[in-house]
């Protein structure tokens, strides 16, 4: 292979390294061109010394094929090795760099273990959390897959709703788990959540629902027909509700049933411990990340709840609006998962 043409611009500054590309210059125009050292010491201005220690590579240095320094304190198969066991259990994911190292006495310090990860593309990360779901929810998910995976449009009619508690002063520890982009919902990277009722004390009652929510939602419903009926005439506007307590879906009794029935308040079908089904959540997904990007945090009820609207009043409409959109596409996956839990 023939050489390169030797750069004709040389600015070395004495005292500083010589560049790369100029002692590729000066070996090959010694070796190809068979120039002397006297002439390549005039023609680059270098004493005889520095040209012989240009010379005495036939490689630039960084190629050279000795490898020097220390060896890794974790071989390739030792990380091949770490990865399997992360991979196992969820127990083994949540362990940190400091019990991680411990568990299988690893020769290594913590910062040097969670390096050797980084470089195969793991990091310590919040882990998905799904609701438990048992084979009687499971089935009541799919069939309701089945009985809406035929709805475009239809989702635009419905007005989706839900409850989240924001805290107050301080910010919540979630579970951490050790894993690579990707693996967000891998079996052994969800911490399942099991259903907490809301029957303890102080918790929100019936009543509170009818005084904070339902005696609302009729003005709120005749402005939103108004927008449905624009989509198709015929559509009446739906109300969707989880299946909290406090919504009063076991018997026609309570308040919360009187007040829908005498209102006229029709409801969407859902099925039970199905968040991944409403969209809604990923909006209070994006609000508390706002929130916790905060250079302040709310300290009172009241900065909370001015934060909150803030928050909410920043979420483009369109962003919404796909959403909504893209329930056909999760009602898919639900079915192709035969009713168990979604990504989404």
């Amino acid at each position: 292979m023939a050489p390169s043409t030797p750069p004709l611009q040389f600015n070395h500054k004495p005292g500083f390294e010589i560049e790369t590309g100029d002692k590729k210059a000066i070996r090959e125009l010694y070796g190809f061109a068979k120039k002397s050292i006297p002439s390549l010491m005039d023609r680059y201005k270098l004493g005889y010394t520095t040209i012989c220690r240009v010379l005495q590579y036939d490689r630039p240095e960084r190629a050279r094929p000795t490898r020097t320094g220390r060896p890794s304190q974790l071989t390739d198969a030792r990380v091949d090795e770490i990865i399997l066991y992360l991979s196992e259990t969820w127990a083994n994911r949540c362990l940190d760099w400091t019990h991680l190292r411990d568990e299988l006495k690893l020769p290594c310090t913590p910062e040097h273990l969670a390096r050797r990860l980084k470089q195969r593309g793991y990091f310590r990360c919040v882990a998905c959390q799904k609701p438990y779901l048992t084979a009687a929810q499971v089935l009541a998910r799919f069939l309701w897959a089945i009985a809406h995976i035929f709805w475009t449009k239809e989702w635009l009619k419905v007005l989706w709703s839900d409850e989240v508690t924001f805290l107050v002063g301080g910010r919540t520890v979630k579970q951490r788990v050790t894993r690579k982009r990707g693996e967000r919902t891998h079996p052994t990277c969800i911490q399942h959540q099991f259903h907490r009722g809301s029957g303890k004390k102080g918790a929100f009652t019936q009543k509170d629902y009818v005084s904070q929510v339902l005696e609302f939602l009729p003005l709120i419903l005749e402005a939103f027909a108004a927008m449905t009926h624009l989509l198709r005439p015929s559509a009446e506007p739906l109300f969707m509700e989880d299946g909290n307590s406090a919504h009063g879906h076991k018997s026609t009794n309570n308040c919360c049933a009187r007040y829908r029935t005498m209102h006229g308040i029709i409801l969407m079908p859902h099925p039970s411990t199905s968040p991944d089904m409403n969209p809604i959540e990923k909006c209070w997904r994006r609000i508390k990340q706002a929130l916790h990007r905060r250079r302040h945090q709310p300290t009172t009820v009241a900065e909370m709840r001015q934060a909150v609207t803030e928050e909410w009043e920043m979420i483009p409409q369109e962003w919404i609006n796909e959403l909504v959109l893209k329930q056909e596409h999760w009602v898919t996956v639900l079915m192709e998962r035969h009713g168990w839990s979604t990504p989404n």
